[in-house]
């Protein structure tokens, strides 16, 4: 198939101006899952649009090149959906910051990996006390996220780990799910077995990995967290990190607050890309 020319974007916006003349316009809330920057569009995993369509996964056409720019898969967008007829095209893309750190200066860490490099290995120890390097799951998808046993926000660390805990049942094959924890001396091997026993997970599929304290940093400045200890407590942000078969960092999910459906999809994609 040919790629698209100058005169095929500029057919593009001037078709898109004229459907936005006469149109019904929502609000539109999702994760996105890829970018096809040649084709103007992106395909996103939606909550439901009221009054128009359930939660799903679709392309959207997107006139404006630039809006594309900024968007990555793990990206939480809001935007506006134009429809008129059969056709329909998103306008007016924003990614939406971490809600609980919107506006928060927070340092940068130097060692963040960017989407689609790879991951640097490394190793830790899972509930069952056993060694776990990340390069041992080559050729598997990887999920990946932080919490800590002792997070009395239901919101945040418990809602991670039931979103994982559904991923398990969903994806019986060709993923693993490492959670990792931030409080490392609190949150020891034993510690952490009875707590991956109440989201009754498989310790083969799912490890809960702990060690020193400048090794789980490391780690977790790689996928972009940021954490303090604040009376007794941890401070952090909230990364859901989704390693290619290769390997790669294919997919950066920032907060708590995404839909597991919306999750789920970001997963199925991957698995599909890399059979």
């Amino acid at each position: 198939m040919p790629k698209p020319t100058a005169a095929f974007g500029l057919t593009f916006c001037i078709f898109a101006s004229l459907l936005c003349s006469c149109a019904k316009r929502y609000r539109v809330n999702g994760i996105v899952l890829g970018v096809d920057r040649e084709r103007h569009s992106m395909v996103v995993s939606h909550r439901d649009i009221p009054g128009y369509m359930r939660a799903m996964a679709m392309t959207f056409p997107v006139p404006e090149e630039q809006a594309l720019e900024q968007l990555a898969p793990g990206s939480h967008i809001e935007f506006e959906l134009v429809v008129k007829g059969q056709q329909s095209l998103a306008r007016g893309i924003q990614v939406r910051p971490e809600a609980f750190t919107a506006g928060v200066p927070l340092p940068e860490p130097a060692q963040r990996v960017t989407q689609g490099a790879a991951m640097p290995d490394f190793e830790l120890k899972d509930q069952l006390g056993r060694n776990v390097k990340l390069s041992s799951f080559r050729s598997k998808v990887i999920a990946v996220d932080f919490i800590y046993t002792r997070c009395p926000l239901p919101e945040i660390c418990p809602r991670l780990s039931a979103n994982f805990a559904r991923l398990q049942r969903r994806f019986p094959e060709g993923l693993v799910l490492l959670s990792i924890t931030i409080d490392p001396q609190y949150d020891t091997p034993e510690v952490l077995s009875r707590y991956a026993r109440i989201w009754k997970a498989d310790p083969e599929r799912w490890r809960f990995l702990t060690g020193d304290l400048q090794a789980v940093r490391e780690v977790a400045g790689r996928f972009g967290m940021v954490y303090w200890p604040e009376d007794g407590l941890m401070t952090h942000t909230s990364r859901t990190g989704v390693i290619s078969k290769d390997g790669t960092l294919a997919a950066i999910v920032e907060g708590p607050s995404y839909q597991f459906g919306q999750l789920s999809d970001l997963i199925a994609a991957q698995l599909e890309a890399h059979p």
